[in-house]
């Protein structure tokens, strides 16, 4: 009877494993709309509102409700202080601070800095085109990845399981 609580706890177990891995991969997916839909409003703000850069960003903090708020809140209240900071240092510190728990890849942020290494410094149309260059990027990230998440989901939740039944026939002498 132990025998088989234990197998029956090493594959849930290992069906947890995989079912988180498969919400790793949806989140990413979340994430990356959110973060188009941001550099939509940021994009806009600049362009059509004449907006500069630490009010645009300022306001893109007061007006977001998903995950990059906090990231955006922390950068605007970072540019509020006048520290002496450069933006892009100011907008790597936010990266590293904010996303870290984030579901974006190493890739995915990496990225996002270097957008803000070109933002901090160039007029209103060179950010423009730099947020649209970036955008081009998110979408192409985008379109990989809801290409991928049904394939990569249901490969997660299977390999969580067949791994489980794997363990507990390959150790059932010691279960």
């Amino acid at each position: 009877m132990l025998k088989l609580i234990g197998a029956c706890l090493v594959i849930l177990s290992s069906t947890g494993i995989g079912l988180y891995f498969s919400n790793v991969t949806k989140g990413r997916l979340c994430d990356l709309k959110d973060l188009k839909k941001n550099m939509f409003i940021l994009r806009g703000d600049i362009h059509y509102g004449n907006t500069p850069l630490p009010e645009a960003i300022e306001a893109l903090a007061a007006r977001n409700n998903d995950n990059f708020k906090q990231f955006f809140a922390g950068i605007a209240k970072e540019l509020r202080k006048l520290d002496g900071l450069t933006f892009t240092a100011i907008w790597d510190k936010g990266i590293h601070k904010y996303l870290k728990e984030s579901y974006l890849s190493p890739t995915d942020r990496s990225q996002l800095s270097k957008l803000g290494e070109t933002l901090g410094y160039l007029d209103k149309e060179m950010q423009i085109r730099t947020i649209d260059l970036y955008i081009e990027q998110l979408e192409t990230e985008l379109d990989e990845a809801i290409g991928s998440v049904k394939e990569k989901t249901r490969l997660y939740n299977m390999l969580g399981v067949l791994f489980g039944i794997f363990i507990t026939i390959k150790f059932r002498p010691y279960l």
